[in-house]
Formats: structure tokens, C-alpha cells, sequence
């Protein structure tokens, strides 16, 4: 796999020692739930392989890099929605994306190594407590853009409400504005609402720029 650039996300639940004693059982099966629900929303290229190494604590791989980005959006939209609708509390969670080859991948990802494993790794280590997002590559000035664009979107995540976050999900997973309606039984104008206070023009210009950058 030395060849091949793959993308590897290291994330975690964000400020998890506020985690109340008797969620701390329930999150591993809400971040299975949610990453479920996004592998069932994108193409079979794009899909995650994911293992959750703690109660709190995950790895995932995508051999699409170019996609994982918009994945890694939808899976924490998708977890903030879920784990307020099931634990009536809001949590967040906090995703090092690293792009590049994966020399010694295992098919137990928690036995793997390589550059992207450890870009993953180191980048959820150095993340200050209020970031939601790092995406490091092999280039130093490419990593210095997405830093300040992470920036700006970790503000965008943090300010997301439950809905709005329900409601860019779909969106990220191709639904349009009307068929979002449906799904969430609430009327056209609604969405437009929500996801015009998530951000969403801002969200996809940074998916945009992410995949121009990366191809």
C-alpha cells in the first residue's frame, strides 16, 4: 500500500471527561450508528472501515482522500444529531483526517502503521481543546491552508444546533432542499433556514477547495 495515498481519521468525543459517567457506556454504539448511517449515504468507493479502540476513541480508513473530507463532516453532523436524540445532550467530536500511503496496513486498523496512520495519530494529539478539525498531508504549505480553514469551520461545528446539523447531513449526502423536507417533515422554507444557519455555501466552498487541493 506504499504506492497508494489513502485517508485515516483519528477521532475522538471531544472534552470527553465532562462525559457523563452513565453515557460513557452508550457512545461507542452511537459512533458505530453514525458511521453506519454514513457509509449507507455515500458510494461503495467512499466507504469507511472503522474500528472504535476505547469507549470513546475510533479509527477509520477511506481509500478515497479526495472524499474523506465530506465523510468526515457528515459523520460529525451526523454523531452530534444522534447523540442529542439519544442522550438528550450535546457532544461533538474531535477528527484528525492524515493523508497518504499506508505502508503497513493490517486488516485490524489499531495494528497498522504507516505515514497516514501516524499523520492521523500526532494530529489528534497536538489539537488544542476547542478544535474540531485537522487535516495533515505531506505538504507543509498545503497543511498551513487547511489550518486556517479548519479554524473557521471548527467555529462553524461548535455553533451548529441539532437540527441544523440533521439538516446539513442530508444535504451533504445529496438530498436536495425538498426532499430534506420530507424526510424531517417540516416545510422547504424550514430547510433553507437551517442550513443557511450551518453554513452550509461556506461548508461546501471548503469541500470544494479540499478536493481541488488534494487532486
Amino acid at each position: 500500500m506504499t504506492g497508494k495515498r489513502y485517508a485515516v481519521i483519528a477521532g475522538e468525543i471531544a472534552e470527553s471527561r465532562k462525559t457523563a459517567r452513565d453515557h460513557l457506556g452508550r457512545i461507542p454504539d452511537i459512533i458505530r450508528k453514525a458511521f453506519t448511517e454514513v457509509n449507507q449515504h455515500i458510494d461503495p468507493g467512499n466507504r469507511f472501515d472503522f474500528e472504535i479502540i476505547r469507549m470513546d476513541e475510533f479509527l477509520c480508513l477511506s481509500a478515497n482522500p479526495g472524499h474523506a473530507l465530506k465523510s468526515a463532516l457528515m459523520l460529525a453532523s451526523c454523531f452530534r444529531n444522534r447523540s442529542y436524540k439519544e442522550l438528550n445532550e450535546r457532544y461533538e467530536l474531535r477528527l484528525s483526517i492524515g493523508i497518504g500511503p499506508a505502508e503497513l496496513y493490517k486488516e485490524q486498523l489499531r495494528e497498522s502503521d504507516g505515514t497516514v496512520f501516524r499523520y492521523a495519530d500526532d494530529g489528534l494529539r497536538s489539537m488544542r481543546r476547542n478544535q474540531r478539525l485537522l487535516i495533515t498531508t505531506p505538504d507543509a504549505s498545503l497543511n498551513d491552508e487547511f489550518m486556517v480553514a479548519c479554524g473557521f469551520m471548527d467555529i462553524l461545528i461548535h455553533d451548529w444546533s441539532d437540527d441544523q446539523a440533521e439538516a446539513l447531513f442530508l444535504s451533504l449526502a445529496g438530498k436536495n432542499q425538498v426532499q430534506i423536507s420530507e424526510l424531517l417533515h417540516i416545510s422547504q422554507p424550514a430547510v433553507n433556514r437551517r442550513l443557511k444557519a450551518a453554513h452550509q455555501e461556506a461548508v461546501e466552498k471548503f469541500l470544494a477547495r479540499y478536493h481541488t487541493q488534494l487532486t
